[in-house]
């Protein structure tokens, strides 16, 4: 019979041999690298080890943990390629986190961005209806439209008083849309110049000025009313819109909204995460934007704690300690007559004298030589890592539970509440009952992130460890607990640590004055040295793994009044271009007797007799004040100040006030107004209007020579778009025409100068 052969089985022991000490060295090469902080090589080495071990669990949770600290790396080294202006770099470093660590929500972030901003200009909104695209298309609906016939600019002038109604027909033929008065219409007359102002700047100034509003009926008709509150209520347009929030809680929206408008309607519904609002246009402009602003998803921080408790207990008795039996271990020397059957009772003869010499004994203890030394060490090291949304409680507790006694003697019948109980109920018997107790470890984090990118942790940490030496069922447990609050920088790591206990005990046991013996003392009594230490080490690491979504227009002011303007009834579709306004055109709607003087009344001064063709006022200034190569053109905008009344009569001796209000005037942060006084009037007094003055602005003047007055004004650029700029009060001196003349105009949002047009007043001084 032929020997067989064990060379195969060989080569197989020795390449699992080989392979078995492959894998224990990459991953021994693996958590040295870690410890050393190179995770790129560590996730290098851990990935190895899976390659020829896929079912190693060291090692798939060395590599989850390594491939998180080495994206956090690469984040570092792309925020210092950012602040150097290294934008290749930047780009390189944030994928190379994004593909060490996937679930990254800061490197994901990250790369949306500059993935934008390099395809900026090419890149074009897919029409993909998601959430947010449904969102941004149903805000672009109004709900209220009118359609008037153009969006351009008009040429309407009414330089002589001229009544309402027959202004408003003329705009009606102009613009195609029926303008119908309520009951509560009170007409009255008025002279203004809105020429190049568009439909919606024309119906806006005239409902302003003359203390009115409008309501929507249909695309080609609106309904003017007298401006009272009780008008607003009964007539104003209203709307219903449901709102769906993605993070914002909606009975916190809610609370939040009806606190800054108490009169405002909102319904929640938490089964879709809804608000339902009913409210004006006004109204709903104001939710539009707290909505926007407040509905936002909250910061997530990923905490990394490592909690190490290390105890040390040691004993040492030696010595000889008295004992009567194995369980006294008290070391009491006892003497004493007793009875032979009787070793723990009285004596039970009577008779003192009769007491036989055979019944008296003395007891000596024996007495035990103690060699004892004992160390216990406890060793607990905790390392959990946590994800908590800002603002939420995140709680670890990583332990088991033990099992203690508790004994107590009932009487016949008795009951003993405890927990669970084996329990006998006769009189007199013990009753015991078990309970649990945790030990372990309990950390309890509530972090907070701050707009600076700072995050505050408030930590509750409770470490239960069992003493060593502790005996079943009753055991000794000690408690450790750090409660505190700290500020920390994104990845930085703060240490809470000292020695917490240090105990030392020493006791002798002996013959009562032969212990006192030097020497003899310590030989014939028992010494007991007992050692507790106790050190506890916690380090915090907080990084910020999702940053709060915040725009430059969530921190802007937010003028409401501007938004409604900018979304109102006749807003365009914003999917069209609005043309711009043909300054030259003529106009051919306006036949009317009051449309058709071309002048202003400012160019027809007292002595000479006005041109047959004056220029339009801009092109007078424009005329003066060229402007310089250097400084940038103007702005186009909707700016217009116009002068009410256009035409007055007094006598001389007699006073008018003339109030120069703006429209179209929103962001305007301050500029300067140069007025021309004629000698026929004397400049009384001039206040500054609620224009101005609304949001804490400010007005300077400086009268100059030949009736020159300059105002210089500053305002709150966040303030209101129209409303009163400067009050004028004049006094007539001389009879004749004196033209109240705007000469030039400077006006600024911000530092970027704007356009601006003007119409003057005529004040006849008879």
């Amino acid at each position: 019979m032929p020997i067989p052969s064990f060379a195969p089985l060989r080569k197989l022991l020795l390449i699992a041999a080989a392979l078995l000490l492959a894998v224990g060295c990459s991953l021994h090469k693996a958590n040295k690298a870690f410890d050393e902080g190179r995770y790129d090589e560590a996730v290098a080495e851990y990935r190895a080890v899976l390659r020829n071990d896929p079912t190693n669990t060291k090692a798939r949770i060395g590599i989850k943990r390594a491939s998180q600290r080495a994206s956090e790396a690469h984040l570092s080294l792309a925020r210092q390629a950012e602040a150097r202006g290294f934008t290749d770099t930047v780009l390189l470093e944030v994928r190379k986190a994004l593909v060490l660590d996937p679930d990254s929500q800061i490197a994901q972030d990250w790369l949306i961005k500059l993935e934008a901003k390099a395809a900026k200009e090419k890149a074009e909104a897919d029409a993909v209806d998601d959430l947010e695209v449904m969102k941004a298309k149903a805000d672009a609906v109004n709900v209220v439209q009118l359609n008037p016939r153009s969006m351009e600019g008009l040429d309407l002038n009414f330089s002589r008083k001229t009544s309402l109604r027959e202004i408003f027909a003329t705009l009606s033929k102009a613009s195609g849309v029926n303008i119908i008065a309520h009951t509560s219409y009170q007409d009255q007359s008025v002279s203004i110049d809105l020429r190049g102002l568009s439909f919606q700047r024309v119906l806006d100034t005239l409902m302003l000025q003359n203390d009115l509003f409008y309501k929507v009926i249909d695309k080609n008709t609106i309904m003017v009313f007298k401006d009272t509150p009780q008008n607003k209520e009964k007539y104003e347009n209203q709307i219903i819109k449901t709102y769906y929030l993605s993070f914002a809680d909606p009975n916190e929206l809610r609370s939040t909204l009806t606190t800054i408008n108490p009169q405002l309607r909102v319904f929640t519904d938490k089964r879709v995460n809804a608000l339902i609002v009913k409210a004006k246009p006004l109204e709903l402009a104001i939710v539009d934007q707290v909505i926007r602003t407040l509905d936002k998803g909250k910061a997530e921080i990923m905490v990394y704690l490592e909690l190490m408790e290390v105890t040390e207990n040691s004993l040492e008795q030696i010595g000889l300690l008295p004992v009567l039996n194995a369980s006294d271990t008290s070391g009491t020397y006892r003497f004493g007559a007793t009875t032979v059957n009787n070793t723990s009772g009285m004596n039970t003869n009577s008779g003192f004298t009769k007491i036989h010499t055979a019944d008296i004994r003395v007891l000596f203890p024996n007495l035990a030589l103690d060699f004892l030394k004992s160390n216990g060490d406890a060793r607990l090291v905790a390392s959990p890592n946590v994800r908590v949304v800002s603002g939420e409680t995140g709680e670890v507790n990583i332990g088991e539970k033990i099992s203690t006694t508790q004994s107590q003697i009932s009487g016949l019948g008795g009951t003993s509440g405890t927990n669970t109980a084996a329990s006998s109920l006769l009189a007199g018997a013990a009753q015991t009952s078990f309970s649990y107790e945790d030990v372990g470890v309990k950390i309890k984090v509530e972090p907070r992130v701050h707009n600076n990118g700072e995050i505050t942790l408030k930590i509750d940490s409770l470490v239960t460890t069992l003493k060593s030496g502790s005996t079943p069922g009753r055991p000794d447990l000690g408690k450790r607990e750090i409660k505190t609050s700290a500020r920390l920088r994104d990845g930085e790591t703060a240490i809470f640590g000292g020695l917490l206990k240090d105990e030392e005990q020493k006791s002798l046991q002996g013959v009562w004055g032969l212990s006192d013996i030097p020497l003899i003392g310590r030989l014939i009594g028992n010494t007991r040295n007992s050692k507790a230490k106790t050190d506890v080490i916690l380090t915090i690491r907080a990084v910020l793994v999702r940053k709060p979504v915040m725009t430059e227009q969530d921190m802007a002011p937010f003028n409401p009044e501007d938004a409604t303007a900018k979304a109102g009834p006749f807003a365009p579709d914003p999917a069209k271009k609005t043309l711009a306004p043909k300054p030259t055109a003529p106009a051919t709607a306006q036949s009317t007797p009051q449309s058709a003087p071309r002048q202003a009344p400012a160019a027809t001064p007292a002595p000479v007799p006005p041109p047959a063709t004056p220029p339009t006022v801009p092109d007078a200034i424009q005329e003066k004040k060229p402007a310089s190569p250097t400084d940038p053109p103007p702005a186009p905008s909707d700016l217009v100040i116009f002068m009410s009344p256009v035409a007055s009569e007094i006598k001389a001796g007699e006073k008018v006030r003339i109030t120069l209000t703006v429209s179209g005037g929103g962001g305007l942060s301050s500029g300067t107004l140069e007025l021309r006084l004629p000698p026929g009037l004397r400049l009384q007094a001039v206040a500054p209007g609620e224009f101005i003055t609304g949001e804490g602005g400010s007005l300077e003047q400086f009268p100059g020579k030949d009736g020159l007055l300059k105002l210089v004004f500053r305002r709150n650029a966040a303030g209101t778009d129209a409303g009163p700029f400067v009050t004028l009060d004049l006094e007539g001196l001389t009879a004749g025409n004196a033209p109240v003349l705007i000469q030039s105009g400077q006006f600024l949002v911000g530092t970027a100068p704007i356009s601006g047009r003007w119409s003057n007043a005529l004040v006849t001084v008879q």
